[in-house]
């Protein structure tokens, strides 16, 4: 019987730009290098894990991870 992988967490980042100060500290946690900061704004690259290390460390709470549900994403649901 085939062994079925766990499908892996997807997240949506929201930003609240208007908090964001743009200190790095989110950018230096994200440990699949989701986020940058280019042309002194913070932007996502649509990779998020949804583990939630942004969100938790941002100093501003400029950050909201959306958890979605990957099943769906790859049934097309």
């Amino acid at each position: 019987m085939p062994e079925e992988k766990a499908p892996k967490r997807k997240g949506i980042v929201h930003i609240n730009h208007k908090y964001c100060k743009r200190c790095g500290i989110c950018v230096n946690f994200c440990p699949v290098k989701n986020l940058e900061i280019r042309q002194q704004k913070l932007i996502e690259l649509e990779r998020c894990i949804a583990c939630r290390m942004c969100q938790r460390y941002c100093p501003d709470i400029a950050i909201e991870i959306e958890e979605i549900d990957a099943q769906k994403i790859v049934a097309g649901k």
